[in-house]
């Protein structure tokens, strides 16, 4: 037997024998059943403090880490010496979306190219080349893998013309489908989400926007997609996006019951401007880890911060790494009575370990009124 798993053994005994020595404690009578679930949630709370987690036969480290933050934001912008001897060079990055391009049908001139230059996002540590061409047609490719992520095409219509582009949304997704397959893409991609410029009345709409994810365990990923705004009739794609970062696909250990009330718990802690509860709701999806519920709950600023540029124009930034990784979660959505445009507080319960791993709409931010 090697160490770690006489160590597994181990901890697994001690905590079992905590924590039927506590409840045996009890004077009032429990069934079994009952039992053996507050001895479940005792080993996972029990688990959680201790960095890691039991759930079922395995236990699992925790995969929050505290958030690093951007010191110089805008220092930060710059590509520095180290990192440009680690990226491809311009003419690699071309020539990878010369090719990459040939995919969707797209013939990239390399003298219409008019402007190359490096874009670096500190919160994703990403660095980006934009091509543009003559024609104000753009493409960026991953400076680090040489992949390409993006492409703006132009029309070269009026508005006039694609005004007069509408079609139903059945025709519209047959095309958006047909487009998928001459582009190579496969099966596993299926469409999450439409949307169109005139969802008020879609036979008006001239540009419907069309997303294909991949599925896990009935939950749509969204890291792991590929979104295209598409022009009906002349069935022309003027932009396409592709994400494919790394998934863990961590299994479900812990249950929905127990992801809410882990939930709940946090908020006490969160809901410092006492919110009045009203319902709760509850679903899976797949998440990036992110700081949000730690900031707040450990007193520190909400991570976003506006400077001023030299023409007036005001410039927002967060100003921690964004970069966590993409897991399955709870996202658990507490509603109240009494918060501004009734918006809850969303808290992801990793499915596996059952961390709070961040959340969406934590700081009360509405009006530029933060009330911490």
């Amino acid at each position: 037997m090697n160490n770690e798993e006489l160590n597994r053994k181990i901890l697994e005994k001690v905590k079992l024998k905590v924590a039927i020595s506590n409840f045996e404690k009890e004077e009032k009578p429990m069934s079994k059943q009952k039992i053996l679930k507050m001895v479940a949630t005792f080993i996972i709370t029990i688990g959680l403090a201790a960095g890691i987690t039991y759930a079922g036969s395995a236990i699992y480290e925790n995969v929050f880490t505290k958030p690093e933050k951007i010191e110089n934001y805008i220092d930060e912008l710059k590509v520095n010496e180290e990192e440009l001897s680690k990226i491809i060079s311009e003419e690699e990055a071309v020539n990878k979306a010369v090719e990459e391009l040939k995919r969707y049908k797209i013939d990239l001139n390399t003298n219409d190219i008019e402007n190359i230059e490096l874009q670096k996002d500190p919160n994703y540590d990403t660095i980006t080349y934009v091509i543009s061409t003559k024609n104000k047609d753009n493409f960026f490719v991953d400076a680090n893998s040489g992949d390409l992520r993006i492409f703006y095409i132009d029309d070269g219509l009026s508005l006039e013309e694609v005004e007069k582009c509408t079609s139903s949304r059945e025709d519209i997704l047959e095309q958006a489908k047909i487009k998928m397959k001459e582009y190579g893409y496969g099966d596993e991609y299926k469409i999450s989400y439409v949307n169109c410029n005139n969802s008020d009345n879609e036979e008006k709409a001239y540009m419907w926007y069309i997303t294909f994810a991949k599925e896990y365990d009935g939950i749509f990923n969204e890291y792991q997609s590929v979104t295209m705004t598409i022009i009906p009739k002349i069935n022309k794609v003027t932009q396409l996006s592709i994400e494919n970062e790394p998934f863990d696909d961590n299994p479900i250990e812990i249950s929905e019951e127990q992801a809410i009330e882990i939930a709940k718990e946090k908020d006490k802690i969160i809901n410092t401007e006492n919110h009045i509860q009203k319902n709760i709701e509850s679903k899976l999806a797949i998440v990036r880890v992110n700081p949000q519920v730690y900031l707040k709950e450990n007193g520190l600023e909400n991570g976003t911060e506006t400077m001023t540029l030299e023409d007036g124009r005001n410039f927002s930034y967060n100003t921690y790494k964004m970069n966590g990784r993409v897991r399955k979660a709870y996202a658990i959505s507490i509603f109240y009575e009494n918060r501004t445009f009734g918006m809850p507080r969303t808290y992801y319960v990793d499915c596996t370990t059952g961390e709070v791993i961040g959340g969406d709409d934590i700081f009360d931010l509405h009006f530029g009124a933060d009330e911490e």
